[in-house]
């Protein structure tokens, strides 16, 4: 039989392992006799317990396929070689023989509700076997490079929402200007009537006639002085205020449209009361006001239309698009399959719509996607562009059309890079804590036996050690060493993904105590020191463990958590967590302090002994300190 075929065989066999035991019913079975244990009670319990044997043997037979499947790829291929001793590592350190004998037990006993209890947490960690043995080894990097790759277009795309919103802004804001400097002519040229208006008036030598005519002419002028002042007030205060100078000219028109109005009123009592006497005068000072006003008012139009600058206004525009296009561009170069990139904003036939059938996400590896957002960013840079067109034909209110589409484009490529990097966070976050699972249960497994191993000789005295004691606790050295070694690969990972505070100083501890209870077993040390030591990594493990399964459930459940875009990623353990394993740790130290007072006071270790303890309390008092410290930090930092 070839390798291959051998290799191949075995990885089916243990695959199939898994799945048998996954097959086997759980917890279905155990739920149906409970519920109907009334009827059946004196073999429900029997032929449930069976039927658990049969998995009990199952998996027996699992970890014997790992274990021949690690040893025929170990040189052919010696990272699944590797995978399947972590996974074997995990599944002998949770026990599971053990405790599916235990629900053997509990069957033949009918306690049916405990008995699937048991199998709900057997079922999830063979879950989480499964996940560690089908996974590829180079999809967290592969997730990682893409996650930074969309980030990196996420962070230019943000730059570039960020100019079109002022480009919109500013064409908005010149198009206010146009639309007030427009009134304002209009205004002026009212006043070009009233001032004909006024000066007929005056030249009248029927003052009882010319009265009424006066009046009217007061009042038409007293609408065009509101006119002007609600202009005036119409001015967005978020397009900034009008120039000095136009703000002048407009107070100004609107203080000689106020005297004007004084003197018309002057000039109707005149002509009502004294046969005229003295309207004359009132009348041309009123006519001098209205032109006075009506040169402001003109030259504050012009001096509006000529402060708008829209051929610069046009030059950043195209600057704009010429940004998104080039990002766009990217994003084609990168896409799978997508081969050289055409310049998507230049064609004059494009409408800038998203094609039917492409929604911007990126799923998986398919030949020939488009990375998220890129279709909207095609469809963004042609309007970019006829925007900057328009604006050079001094039409803001077309420009401003345009912009506002072409923004809605971008923020539609946003969201959609936002939503693929949600789900990507989501998969690198559900794959590492499933990747630190299993690594932790390996080196969990591996320490309950260091432990074990070190208490016997312990118990059985240096003095009473045989050759083959002696060669055991050089292997065990090694094999606390390898947790330590472990732990070190695991930090690398924490501090690379970045997200947590107290899991890379823990994973910190259990390198530093792995290490350091390695040396004194190699110095033929199996004392309080280092069975202290081995007792905190084991619960350090445990705790850790615990607090990433809670958090997978959570996932689970909840469906993720979101992002933005650019943005970093969420946390891989929330605080609650973390605060959780600082507690535990503080706890760790107090119960630890409480058993170095006691031993002192009965004078059970030697003064070195308790001083090496001591400062080794010490040390890890000031780290829960420091990590205490970072929590602060890091919660005050995210409000």
């Amino acid at each position: 039989m070839s390798p291959d075929r051998k290799h191949s065989m075995l990885c089916r066999a243990a695959f199939a392992a898994v799945v048998l035991v996954f097959g086997a019913g759980w917890p279905s079975a155990a739920q149906d006799a409970e519920s109907s244990n009334q009827k059946q009670r004196p073999s429900a319990g029997a032929a449930l317990a069976d039927r658990e044997s049969i998995i009990r043997d199952r998996v027996s037979r699992l970890e014997d396929r790992m274990f021949q499947l690690s040893q025929a790829l170990r040189k052919s291929e010696p990272e699944k070689a590797q995978r399947l001793i972590d996974g074997l590592s995990a599944l002998r350190g949770s026990r599971m023989r053990e405790r599916v004998e235990r629900i053997v037990e509990k069957l033949r006993g009918e306690e049916f509700a405990d008995a699937v209890d048991a199998q709900r947490e057997i079922m999830s960690e063979l879950q989480t076997l499964l996940r560690l043995l089908l996974e590829e080894s180079d999809n967290l990097e592969q997730r990682k490079e893409e996650l930074d790759r969309l980030n990196a277009f996420g962070k230019t795309l943000e730059k570039i929402i960020g100019e079109q919103e002022k480009e919109l802004s500013d064409a908005q804001a010149s198009l206010s200007a146009e639309q007030r400097a427009a009134a304002l002519a209009a205004a002026a040229k009212k006043l070009e009537d009233l001032i004909k208006q006024q000066k007929e008036v005056s030249e009248s030598d029927k003052p009882a006639q010319a009265a009424p005519t006066q009046a009217k002419i007061r009042g038409e002028t007293d609408a065009v002085s509101r006119e002007v002042k609600s202009i005036a007030e119409a001015a967005n205060p978020s397009d900034g205020p009008d120039p000095p100078e136009v703000a002048d000219q407009v107070k100004q028109a609107q203080e000689a449209l106020d005297r004007a109005t004084e003197e018309m009123q002057s000039a109707e009592a005149c002509l009502q009361k004294d046969g005229g006497r003295g309207a004359k005068a009132a009348q041309d000072s009123a006519a001098q006001d209205l032109e006075r006003a009506r040169e402001r008012l003109s030259e504050a139009a012009r001096e509006l239309r000529k402060k708008q600058e829209l051929q610069k206004q046009a030059e950043s525009q195209e600057e704009t698009a010429a940004k998104t296009d080039q990002l766009q561009s990217e994003m084609k170069a990168e896409s799978k399959g997508g081969g050289e990139s055409d310049s998507a904003g230049k064609g004059a036939e494009s409408d800038g719509e998203p094609k039917e059938g492409q929604s911007g996400s990126r799923e998986g590896d398919s030949a020939g996607e488009s990375t998220p957002g890129q279709e909207s960013l095609e469809g963004a840079v042609p309007l970019q562009r006829d925007a900057a067109e328009d604006l050079k034909k001094d039409d803001p209110a077309e420009a401003a059309k345009k912009q506002q589409k072409a923004l809605e484009k971008l923020k539609q490529a946003k969201e959609a890079l936002e939503d693929r990097l949600e789900q990507l966070r989501r998969e690198q976050q559900e794959e590492l804590l499933a990747a630190l699972e299993s690594r932790f249960r390996a080196m969990l497994s591996r320490q309950l036996e260091c432990n074990k191993a070190t208490n016997r000789l312990a118990d059985l005295g240096a003095e009473n050690w045989k050759r083959s004691d002696q060669l055991e606790l050089a292997e065990l050295s090694q094999r606390q060493q390898w947790v330590g070694d472990q732990a070190d690969q695991a930090l690398f990972m924490l501090v690379e993904e970045g997200t947590t505070v107290v899991l890379p100083k823990l994973m910190g501890q259990v390198r530093d105590d792995g290490r350091a209870a390695a040396q004194r077993l190699a110095a033929a040390d199996t004392g309080p020191t280092v069975r202290m030591m081995q007792a905190d990594l084991e619960q350090i493990l445990r705790d850790i463990i615990d607090a990433v399964k809670k958090e997978q459930e959570e996932l689970e459940n909840s469906g993720g958590a979101g992002g933005t875009c650019g943005g970093g990623n969420p946390p891989l353990l929330p605080g609650s967590a973390e605060l959780k394993l600082l507690r535990s740790c503080q706890l760790r130290v107090n119960t630890a302090t409480e058993s170095l007072a006691t031993s002192r006071s009965a004078g059970e270790d030697s003064a070195q002994e308790i001083d090496q303890r001591l400062k080794r309390l010490a040390d890890r008092q000031a780290e829960v300190a420091e990590m205490a410290k970072d929590m602060h930090e890091a919660v005050t930092k995210a409000q």
